[in-house]
């Protein structure tokens, strides 16, 4: 199995990516936020959570926000190390 890496604070995801990672994941954009990130917690106090665009627009710009890791194989995507309930 080949993984591409990309360190998404060097490279950031765009607002686009974002969407189409939740979209793929089935998932709001809201999932991809984590809540206890220093950056969140410095940062998002104000965000407008139920706004899916606001979150986005947020992500993109503090990617610090963003729960890791996320993987992406056979077009379905891993959000995190939990592993998923049985």
């Amino acid at each position: 199995m080949e993984l591409e890496y990309r360190n998404i604070v060097k490279k950031p995801l765009t607002v686009e990516e974002l969407i189409d990672l939740a979209k793929l994941g089935e998932v709001s954009i809201l999932s991809l936020l984590n809540k206890r990130s220093k950056t969140y917690k410095e940062l998002g106090k104000e965000l407008q959570e139920s706004d899916e665009m606001a979150v986005a627009d947020f992500l993109a710009t503090n990617p610090k926000a963003i729960i890791r890791p996320l993987v992406v194989e056979n077009n379905k995507l891993t959000i995190g190390f939990k592993p998923e309930p049985k």
